[in-house]
């Protein structure tokens, strides 16, 4: 019945898998965690999602920038900005002429195909058409516009509104002819939708020395992490993520405030108070101010956009030979306590080309004694980020020193970690960078929740023994808690390594992942290439794990 506390610290079949071939964001129960659809829910079979394949030679983000700087013509009609109809763009359906719309714009990104991370077939699926839902259900923080520069064709003409009308008319009188016995089926484009979901509810008060903004979103697992909070002067922007949307507060304050305030979060009712103390105590406010654009603005998580920052590095550590660990000082007036698994984006201009990667927040060290208090006053982020000195961004931020300033986005993800107070294994299979996500989920399960039974099991894949991110402080923690077992696999192994080697499959996860009982609860956590990420779900849905395993995804 899993892992009992007499297991042993570093586990090892009985049998070692010698090298393979090849290189290479809960709902109410676990029964349905993650959300079927979500894109952290990577099906073996898909092809959707943020995959990634291997480019040929010469076909990387900086052979892409390259081209587009040569001056060949990528757009395939000399250069010309054309008005492009919908009947015209579908003439353009194949790898050998293929042409996209995006927001409004017409690209010709045949000359992209090979570049595209997510291979050919994927981009494919918007060839000939508005493939604008489809990127923005993928990736839509990257920038397409400028990385598609080169290849703009021109403006998508809109359809003729008119004619549209009359052929819902049309079709609206078709079937209603279509019904018999005089029976009313309203065609599909004109039966009601699902009536929204109920949007959180707004409201003010004050006493003699603050004044409180307080939101009622009725969501019993809304927690202090779900608040971002923006101010400058009067301007006062805060963003909550309840449930699978977003809910602003964006007011422009009637009177002054000071930099300080306090959030409390009512767990039972979702109730949200931000409480402000006044630079002018006793003296009564008759409006909380002037309602600004995004005020009481409920979206679906789909629909938004993480706001951009400028902050600070003020410290860059060595972990390993070629990963960092970034200190990231948020700029005056903001405070973002970012979520258990959850990620931000920075993005930088390379060659006039806006480049954006995600990278997912960490703690600074895996003991309570070398915490950071800015942490919990949300004034601080920690990003461990390798290194690529081939790549295209990870150079630039390389060469950054404390003290220079870096664009990062508000957080994001689905990852709830109120899942983790109903379970009684957690299983962790990370390769790479790919560990960061679990850094959260090993320290809230063994240093913070000290009173908790769960058996924490963590399968650790790295190329050599040079590149096991923080190490010592994983064999440390694993020496001192009989509920946590830590193993490292190799695929590049040392003659003198005895521990695992090789690549992750199918019967290796059959004897790391424990058997559990009808009252037991097993989360599976995966994150690393994708390729790797994609392996592991097939054999987790293979070994009877497909709705209790959870991929993040950046």
């Amino acid at each position: 019945m899993g892992c009992a506390s007499s297991s042993p610290k570093k586990w090892v079949p009985e049998q070692q898998i010698k090298e393979d071939m090849g290189s290479q964001n809960l709902m109410p129960s676990l029964a349905s965690f993650p959300a079927a659809g979500s894109q952290q829910r990577i099906s073996s079979s898909s092809q959707g999602g943020r995959n990634k394949v291997l480019l040929k030679p010469g076909h990387s983000l900086m052979d892409w920038i390259k081209l587009g700087r040569s001056g060949k013509d990528l757009t395939g009609v000399g250069g010309r900005k054309l008005e492009v109809t919908p009947e015209e763009l579908k003439k353009h359906n194949t790898e050998d002429d293929c042409w996209i719309a995006l927001r409004g714009k017409v690209y010709n990104v045949t000359s992209y195909l090979d570049f595209h991370p997510g291979g050919i077939d994927e981009l494919m699926r918007g060839a000939g058409k508005d493939a604008t839902a489809l990127f923005d259900e993928v990736h839509k923080w990257v920038n397409a516009e400028s990385m598609l520069e080169k290849c703009l064709i021109g403006k998508l003409k809109a359809e003729n509104p008119m004619l549209r009308n009359a052929l819902l008319r049309k079709a609206s009188k078709s079937s209603l002819e279509a019904v018999p016995n005089g029976g009313i089926a309203p065609p599909t484009f004109l039966t009601p939708s699902t009536p929204p979901e109920q949007k959180p509810r707004f409201d003010w008060y004050q006493s003699g020395k603050t004044v409180s903004v307080v939101v009622y979103t009725k969501w019993t697992d809304m927690r202090d992490e779900n608040v971002i909070i923006d101010r400058d002067e009067r301007t006062l922007l805060v963003t909550m993520h309840v449930k699978q949307s977003v809910f602003y507060v964006h007011i422009d304050l009637e009177k002054d405030v000071t930099d300080k305030y306090q959030v409390y979060i009512s767990g039972d009712s979702g109730k949200v108070e931000i409480v402000f103390e006044k630079c002018q105590p006793d003296v009564q406010w008759s409006i909380i101010g002037k309602n600004l654009d995004k005020h009481n603005l409920y979206i679906p998580d789909k629909n938004y956009n993480p706001a951009y920052r400028d902050c600070t590095i003020e410290k860059i550590e060595s972990i390993t030979r070629d990963t960092n660990l970034y200190t990231i000082c948020l700029p005056k007036g903001c405070r973002m306590k970012i979520p258990t698994g959850w990620h931000v984006h920075i993005k930088h201009t390379i060659q006039g080309m806006e480049v954006v990667r995600s990278y997912t927040s960490v703690l600074p060290s895996l003991t309570s004694e070398n915490q950071d208090d800015r942490l919990h006053q949300g004034t601080v982020v920690y990003l461990m980020i390798k290194i690529y000195q081939n790549g295209a961004f990870t150079p630039w931020l390389a060469s950054l020193k404390p003290g220079d300033h870096i664009c990062m986005s508000s957080c994001e993800g689905n990852f709830k970690e109120s899942c983790l107070s109903t379970l009684t294994h957690l299983v962790m299979l990370a390769a790479g960078t790919g560990f960061t996500p679990m850094v959260k989920l090993i320290y809230k399960s063994l240093v913070q929740d000290t009173e908790s039974q769960r058996q924490v099991k963590l399968l650790f894949f790295n190329k050599t023994e040079k590149d096991i991110l923080w190490q010592d402080q994983l064999s440390a923690l694993a020496d001192l808690n009989p509920r946590f077992t830590f193993s490292n696999c190799l695929s590049e192994a040392a003659g003198a390594w005895t521990g695992l080697k090789g690549r992750v499959n199918k019967d290796m996860l059959a004897e790391f992942i424990p058997s559990v009982g009808e009252n037991d609860k097993i989360l599976i956590c995966v994150c690393g290439p994708t390729p790797f990420t994609k392996s592991v779900i097939q054999f987790a849905e293979e070994l009877g794990h497909k709705d209790n395993t959870h991929a993040f995804l950046g």
